[in-house]
């Protein structure tokens, strides 16, 4: 029993360096996307403000999205036969595991990881087969797959951040109000400020009601959407879903550059090369 186990499992022992390399990059792309959603969890409310602060951490999100695309692009590309793909993958899954270490949703985050890549693989290299010259057209239509599969699993990790940040209390995050009562209450003295008729306790007062009146508005927010709290993470999935979609879809020719500058630049170090085949073809003919 043992013997034939070993002898399905006898072509790793077989690896060339160079596929070695490739499935290394197909777990460093795993544990890169593992890393990404404990970030996203465990800092969920430090996405809101300084506005340049939140800024900042989604571009750095998008770009690590688009160069994860890029990777597993060019190692699908060039790994074959598809059970060596297929085991790369699986190995970026236990990497996205070992390093996003938060309980039952990580292991739902790497089943959903590997199930989305090897959906893309399938397809991917069905259609790379199926073409007599290779081209770069079935990546950039599959890569979509790849941009399905992350957005996915960034928008649970975020959801799965807010529950943890709120414990079934809806929580506003107090950067978030700081940033709104700094907006609204800087125009409102600049009109205290234009009324004469005022004197400076006077204009005081007044601000400081309208603080009082900030800090109650929050609370009657709160407490009214606080039956509703438990469905709030189920409501922010969609949404942000959609929204790295569309971004990383509009994003998507700097993927299709860096795919086509990393082929070129693995032809040119003679890494990948171009190979003739022949196949065996039967037709019905009359």
């Amino acid at each position: 029993m043992l013997g034939m186990i070993f002898l399905k499992l006898d072509w790793l022992t077989q690896l060339k360096r160079k596929e070695i390399v490739f499935l290394a990059l197909l777990v460093v792309s795993g544990g890169w996307t593992g890393y990404l959603c404990g970030r996203v969890a465990t800092q969920y409310s430090e996405l809101f403000v300084p506005f340049s602060q939140a800024l900042k951490s989604a571009a750095w999100v998008i770009a690590s999205l688009i160069v994860i695309e890029v990777m597993v692009g060019v190692a699908s590309a060039l790994l074959r036969p598809l059970r060596l793909l297929l085991f790369g993958h699986s190995l970026g899954a236990v990497a996205l595991l070992l390093i996003w270490r938060d309980g039952w949703i990580a292991f739902a985050g790497a089943f959903v990881y590997f199930a989305g890549m090897a959906w893309y693989s399938r397809v991917l290299a069905s259609e790379l087969d199926r073409r007599l010259e290779f081209s770069l057209r079935p990546l950039v239509y599959e890569q979509r797959k790849i941009i399905i599969t992350l957005s996915l699993m960034l928008s649970l990790s975020f959801a799965w951040g807010y529950r943890l940040t709120a414990q079934d209390q809806l929580v506003i995050p107090q950067g978030y109000k700081n940033a709104a009562e700094e907006m609204l209450l800087s125009s409102l003295e600049s009109q205290v400020q234009n009324q004469p008729d005022l004197d400076p306790i006077a204009r005081d007062l007044y601000i400081e009601q309208a603080r009082k009146t900030l800090d109650n508005s929050w609370n009657r927010i709160e407490s009214s959407i606080q039956p509703y709290v438990r469905f709030i993470p189920l409501g922010l999935i969609l949404p942000l879903y959609l929204l790295l979609v569309g971004l990383l879809d509009s994003l998507a020719w700097i993927a299709y550059f860096l795919l086509w500058l990393a082929f070129s630049l693995l032809k040119r170090l003679g890494v990948a090369q171009t190979v003739a085949e022949t196949s065996e073809r039967k037709r019905l003919r009359l």
